[in-house]
C-alpha cells in the first residue's frame, strides 16, 4: 500500500471515529427520545455513591453493578452532573475506540487497527446509538470484555494473570454478559497453550474474586447476587423472533428502536451482505493464520447465547461491534493489495452514512410515555417531596428533580422506598394511556382513605396528593 494510500485510510478512519463521538452527541441532546429506565437508574446510582451510600448493585434489581455510575461519579467531582453526561458520549466512543485499535494492534499493521477502531465505534447503527447516553453499563462491559480479549491475542506473550483475573471478576460484576467474553479467552488460551497452572493459576483465581468481590459478599449474605440470565420458555424462541431483524439493524437498515425497515428488501440486503463478508473473511482466515482473531468467536457465542437467553436486540449489537469491525478488516485483506484503501474508505463511508440517517429517524421515532419533566416542576412547586409509581415514572421524577424521592413497583430499592414512606408529602403518580382504570380506583381508594386529595393532572399524567403519605401496600391492589 502506497503512503497516500495509508494517509487517506487513516484520515478517514479519524473522520468515521470524529463522526461516530458527534452522532452520539446529537443522539444524546434527544431529550426524552433517548432516554431509558437503565439510563436513570445509571445516573440515580451515581448520585447515590456521590452522596456516600455503598451500593453493589444498580437500584432496581437489576443484574448489573454500579460501575458505570463510579465512572459518572468520579469523572464528575469537579463537575456538574450535566456536564458529565454532556461528554458521555465522546468518552463512549473514545473508550470503545482504544480498546479495539490495541486489540487489532496484535496481530495487525499499517493504518488497519484504527480502520477497525473507527468500525467498532460508527457502525452498528444500534450499537452506536445505544452507546450515547450511559445505560446499566453496556459499554462498561464491552471495554472490559475486549480488554481482556487484548491480554490474551497474542499468541506468544504470557498474559498478565493478575489483570486478566481482575478484569474478569470487575466484568463479573457488572454484568452476567462478560461470560460471551470470557469464552473467547478461555478458547484463545487452550489453543495457545497458556492455560494457567500453579501459582498462575492461584494468581488468576484471587484477582478475579478480588474484582467480583462486591458480588460475592452480596450473595454470601443471603441478598443475591444475580446469576445467569434464565432461559426462555421456549427454546430458539429469541432466535427466530429477534435475529431477522437483528441483521438489519447490524448493517443499519433497520430502525434501532422498533427494527422497523428503514429501505426496501434492508434484511434480505443485510444477510447477503454479511454472508459474503463471512466467506471472504474465511478465505483469508484458511490461508493467514495470523489473522485468526479469537475476538471474532463472539460472533457464534452470541447467536449461540440467543439460543438459551432472551438477549437484549441493542445489547446484542453492542456485543457485535467489536468483532464485526475485525471481520470487515480481514474480508478487505482479501482484496489485491492496491483496492484494500479504497475498498475500506468506501465501507467507512457506508456505515457513517447508514449510521447518521439511522439516527436521523430517531427525531420523529415514537416514545413509550411523554416527558414527565412538566409533572416534576408541578410537583416540587406543590411541596411534595416523594413519588409512588407502579411503573417507571417515579424514576424520571426524581431524574427531574433530585428532591423528589421515588419508590416503584417494577424497580423496587429498600433505601428509596424507606425515604419516600417517611416524607410528608408523597404523591401516587399514574401515566393515564397506561391504566386509566387503576389510575381512577387508586385515586377513588386515597379520597376514602386520607382525603380530600390533591389532583394535578400535567399532561398524560395524574398526581393524587394525599393529605397523609399513604404508602401503596395501604392502598391495596
Amino acid at each position: 500500500m502506497s503512503p497516500s494510500s495509508r494517509n487517506a485510510l487513516a484520515g478517514a478512519s479519524v473522520v468515521a471515529i470524529f463522526a461516530a463521538a458527534v452522532i452520539r452527541l446529537w443522539v444524546a441532546s434527544m431529550t426524552f427520545a433517548a432516554d431509558t429506565e437503565e439510563w436513570a437508574l445509571t445516573v440515580l446510582a451515581a448520585r447515590d455513591i456521590r452522596a456516600g451510600h455503598w451500593i453493589a448493585t444498580l437500584p432496581g434489581g437489576l443484574r448489573a453493578g454500579p460501575l458505570e455510575s463510579v465512572v459518572l461519579t468520579v469523572i464528575g467531582l469537579p463537575f456538574s452532573e450535566s456536564s458529565v453526561l454532556a461528554v458521555w458520549p465522546i468518552l463512549a466512543t473514545a473508550s470503545v475506540a482504544a480498546v479495539v485499535w490495541a486489540l487489532a494492534r496484535t496481530r495487525l499493521a499499517g493504518p488497519w487497527p484504527l480502520v477497525a477502531a473507527a468500525l467498532a465505534v460508527i457502525h452498528p447503527a444500534s450499537a452506536t446509538l445505544s452507546a450515547a447516553r450511559p445505560s446499566a453499563g453496556e459499554t462498561v462491559t464491552v471495554v472490559i470484555g475486549l480488554a481482556m480479549l487484548v491480554l490474551v491475542e497474542r499468541p506468544s506473550a504470557q498474559p498478565p494473570w493478575w489483570t486478566l483475573g481482575l478484569l474478569l471478576g470487575l466484568g463479573w460484576w457488572q454484568s452476567d454478559r462478560i461470560v460471551l467474553f470470557a469464552i473467547p479467552v478461555c478458547v484463545a488460551l487452550i489453543a495457545s497453550g497458556r492455560l494457567p497452572s500453579g501459582g498462575s493459576a492461584l494468581k488468576l483465581g484471587a484477582w478475579t474474586a478480588v474484582g467480583a468481590s462486591p458480588w460475592l459478599i452480596r450473595a454470601l449474605i443471603g441478598e443475591g447476587g444475580g446469576g445467569l440470565p434464565s432461559p426462555p420458555e421456549e427454546w430458539g424462541a429469541a432466535l427466530r423472533s429477534q435475529w431477522p431483524d437483528l441483521w438489519g439493524r447490524l448493517i443499519g437498515a433497520s430502525s434501532p428502536v422498533d427494527a422497523t425497515p428503514l429501505i426496501p428488501l434492508g434484511v434480505t440486503i443485510a444477510l447477503i451482505i454479511s454472508a459474503a463478508m463471512v466467506l471472504a473473511a474465511s478465505l483469508v482466515l484458511a490461508r493467514r493464520p495470523r489473522a485468526r482473531f479469537a475476538t471474532l468467536l463472539l460472533l457464534p457465542v452470541t447467536a449461540i447465547a440467543a439460543l438459551v437467553s432472551d438477549l437484549d436486540p441493542l445489547l446484542t449489537t453492542a456485543l457485535l461491534a467489536a468483532p464485526s469491525a475485525l471481520l470487515i478488516v480481514v474480508a478487505v485483506s482479501v482484496l489485491p493489495d492496491q483496492h484494500r484503501a479504497s475498498a475500506a474508505i468506501v465501507v467507512l463511508a457506508v456505515c457513517t452514512l447508514t449510521t447518521s440517517l439511522t439516527a436521523r429517524t430517531l427525531a420523529d421515532a415514537p416514545v413509550d410515555r411523554d416527558d414527565p419533566d412538566a409533572l416534576a416542576e408541578t410537583l416540587e412547586s406543590a411541596g411534595v417531596t416523594a413519588a409512588y409509581s407502579d411503573d417507571s415514572t417515579a424514576l424520571f421524577l426524581e431524574l427531574s428533580r433530585p428532591g423528589i424521592a421515588s419508590s416503584t413497583v417494577v424497580y423496587p430499592d429498600d433505601r428509596r422506598d424507606a425515604v419516600a414512606r417517611e416524607a410528608r408529602r408523597a404523591a401516587h403518580v399514574f401515566w393515564i394511556p397506561g391504566d386509566p382504570e387503576r389510575a381512577a380506583a387508586v385515586r377513588d381508594r386515597l379520597n376514602a382513605i386520607a382525603g380530600p386529595v390533591e389532583e394535578f393532572t400535567v399532561g398524560a399524567y395524574l398526581a393524587v396528593v394525599p393529605i397523609v403519605n399513604v404508602p401503596p401496600e395501604s392502598v391495596g391492589p
